[in-house]
């Protein structure tokens, strides 16, 4: 949100600030730590409606409900699984579109592959806009992969993270990717590395698709330790916390199945979202047809992104971040940290 959202763009069609407004996100701030869940919400609507636009775009379709030009003839009497291979292929040519234009080569600068990478794109609004497609696409896989508990998938996502936090300058969560890398890589003996990749979800409810993240299911243990340590009132001693800390999942799970077998609605653990079907539609409208934001028109700008580019990651100093890794791996096989 740093990079992307300008207060002071709030004038600039399709920019955060500017779809901020229009769509009344009044609880949208730039610090995402006074109300992260509005933010997440906000950027997640904002990424759904962009992906739309950029397949619309790449169908040339002038709306959403438009017919498809582009399909094959005959295309409703193959198979599903025909039909589906040629969905896939698709999806394939708008990723490399929008996506993948411009990011593969500057991996290629960082893996040390190629030297240089030249600049094409002069549209600058379809930078910004492409932009936040790749970041929102970023965090959309990661969510996902925490979802279905895939460890090797998260490993690859930290590694994406690491290049993130480098254009952030956000050097402690930047370090904390390389010791996750470096554990599950060298520093571990393959038992554990294993266990550290594979075992980093809690499914609580049980059901496909419902894994949460171990620091997350921590952070609600937490909360209802505080909660039954606040009831003890005078009986409050540590041998009475030390058995609150050693029973609360226990004694909560119980709790829940009381719950149920009286049929007491259980506390939900997310707030019911009201539909943003107005909001959507607010959006693709003005992202589709009168900002355009992803239609390559040469000359554009926004007045405060005028230096964007279309890759996200054009920002790193290879050289820089290949040396801080290897000073890294020298700090801490020469015990200057403990690790």
């Amino acid at each position: 949100m740093t990079k992307l959202y300008n207060m002071a763009s709030a004038r600039e069609g399709g920019t955060l600030s500017q779809l901020r407004n229009l769509i009344n996100r009044r609880n949208v701030v730039s610090d995402v730590r006074k109300d992260y869940h509005a933010v997440a919400d906000f950027f997640d609507l904002v990424v759904d409606v962009h992906v739309v636009v950029a397949i619309t775009e790449h169908l040339e379709m002038d709306n959403i409900n438009a017919q498809v030009k582009c399909f094959p003839r005959l295309i409703n009497v193959k198979t599903q699984e025909e039909k589906y291979t040629y969905l896939k292929f698709l999806i394939g040519q708008v990723i490399d579109r929008f996506v993948h234009q411009q990011m593969s080569s500057t991996l290629q600068v960082i893996e040390g592959y190629v030297n240089d990478v030249n600049e094409r794109g002069e549209d600058k609004i379809y930078n910004y806009a492409t932009a936040i497609l790749k970041y929102g696409l970023l965090r959309r896989v990661s969510l996902m992969t925490t979802a279905v508990g895939d460890g090797g998938r998260c490993m690859r996502n930290w590694r994406y993270s690491m290049l993130v936090f480098e254009t952030g300058h956000k050097t402690k969560y930047k370090l904390e990717c390389f010791l996750l890398q470096a554990a599950t890589k060298a520093l571990l003996s393959p038992r554990l590395s294993h266990q550290v990749v594979c075992n980093r979800f809690i499914n609580l409810s049980g059901g496909e698709g419902k894994n949460l993240d171990g620091d997350y299911v921590m952070e609600l243990l937490n909360r209802l330790a505080k909660k039954r340590i606040k009831n003890l009132g005078p009986n409050h001693t540590p041998a009475a916390v030390a058995r609150i800390g050693k029973t609360v999942m226990a004694t909560n799970d119980i709790e829940q199945h009381m719950l149920r077998q009286l049929d007491v609605a259980l506390q939900s653990r997310e707030h019911t979202k009201r539909s943003v079907a107005a909001d959507f539609e607010i959006l693709f409208h003005e992202l589709k047809n009168k900002s355009q934001v992803l239609q390559m028109i040469p000359g554009r700008s926004h007045e405060h992104y005028n230096n964007i580019s279309s890759d996200i990651f054009s920002d790193i100093d290879a050289r820089a971040l290949h040396k801080w890794i290897q000073d890294k791996k020298q700090e801490y096989a020469g015990g200057k940290w403990a690790f």
